[in-house]
């Protein structure tokens, strides 16, 4: 059985302009998640104009703007998890409903690219 209120990884990168390069700094924040698995061809194309192999739900309580979402995994540290694109962000008065997918998209003759 899978359990919905299940921690997550929220994945913040930010990129430091400096004199003659510029570096991004990641970082990471462990949260607790209702997380819901959004499926339906139907259903994402009406969430999000597109279709993927396989897309999430993960409403966080307060307020976070994250790049990526990690599942996390024991023994395996925060650098080397699996990041998941977010698509969206919506937020309401006291959550956050972050969306997020895998990277492939599905065309219309239902190959992923």
């Amino acid at each position: 059985m899978v359990r919905r209120f299940r921690p997550i990884v929220l994945v913040y990168e930010v990129v430091e302009h400096g004199l003659i390069d510029d570096t991004t700094q990641t970082s990471y924040e462990a949260v607790m998640a209702h997380v819901t698995e959004v499926n339906g061809a139907q259903r994402q194309n009406d969430l999000f104009g597109k279709q993927y192999a396989m897309t999430w739900v993960a409403r966080i309580r307060g307020n976070y703007k994250p790049q990526y979402v990690a599942f996390p995994r024991v023994g395996v540290p925060n650098v080397q998890l699996t990041k998941y694109q977010v698509i969206q962000v919506r937020k309401h008065a006291t959550r956050t409903d972050v969306y997020f997918a895998n990277d492939r998209e599905v065309t219309a003759d239902e190959l992923e690219q």
